[in-house]
């Protein structure tokens, strides 16, 4: 479903990177930490379905290497986070797979998948039976359809125990990039149905439409005076 990244991307982390991966700096310890109990062995699934090169060329660690990271932590205290990763496009898997070795040589239990996250999605969940599961979904165009996503959450893993958590981001460029099919005569009718099914049904185009579009643009009419107000 994504597109991968390319370019100067992998060369250092922009701004967006750096908010969602200290958000999981911080979040996965405590998940694993507090949730761990619910497993026999106190392990803990790890998915990140689109996870990249696992390290930018200045060094600093990718979304891979914080949830390697962490899993290399967790081992020294007795905690297993059995860590899967997803990617797509060749070279990022290549070099995905260098930087878990270094951690599985240590250890660590930690596989790389190329691919599509979908290819892969059952199994993990399988092996995740019986223990707590963490996914982080964090495509660079759209994620997982709507009824995929409800399949693993409600139906797969309905039960409130081990927990089951899901950290996606919903790319908002996305979503105003696909409008523009939806105001344009010459949109991508295929696009729409991709998008469609992300979103559960074609309810969002709605709000995307010309006429939608153009009252967000009309100039708002004066509202009527009050007494008092002082009116220039």
């Amino acid at each position: 479903m994504s597109s991968g990244t390319g370019g100067s991307y992998w060369q250092g982390k922009a701004l967006p990177s750096v908010f969602k991966h200290e958000l999981l700096r911080r979040y996965i310890p405590p998940f694993g930490g507090m949730t761990s109990t619910q497993s026999q062995d106190r392990r803990v699934v790890y998915l990140d379905g689109y996870a990249g090169e696992g390290r930018y060329e200045s060094g600093e660690p990718g979304s891979a290497e914080i949830a390697l990271r962490v899993a290399s932590y967790y081992r020294s205290r007795g905690l297993h986070l059995s860590c899967f990763f997803v990617e797509q496009q060749a070279k990022s898997f290549d070099r995905l797979q260098q930087v878990l070795r270094g951690y599985t040589a240590r250890g660590v239990d930690a596989r790389a998948h190329r691919g599509e996250v979908d290819d892969v999605l059952n199994d993990v969940v399988r092996r995740a039976a019986g223990v707590p599961l963490f996914l982080f979904l964090d495509p660079c165009g759209l994620c997982l359809p709507r009824d995929r996503l409800v399949d693993v959450l409600a139906r797969q893993r309905p039960q409130r125990r081990p927990a089951t958590e899901l950290l996606m981001n919903f790319s908002m460029m996305a979503v105003r990039r696909l409008g523009g099919h939806v105001r344009s005569p010459r949109g991508n009718e295929k696009s729409l149905e991709r998008f469609d099914a992300v979103c559960g049904g074609p309810w969002w185009r709605e709000s995307t439409s010309p006429t939608r579009a153009a009252m967000r643009t009309q100039p708002k009419p004066w509202l009527p005076s009050t007494p008092g107000a002082c009116n220039a």
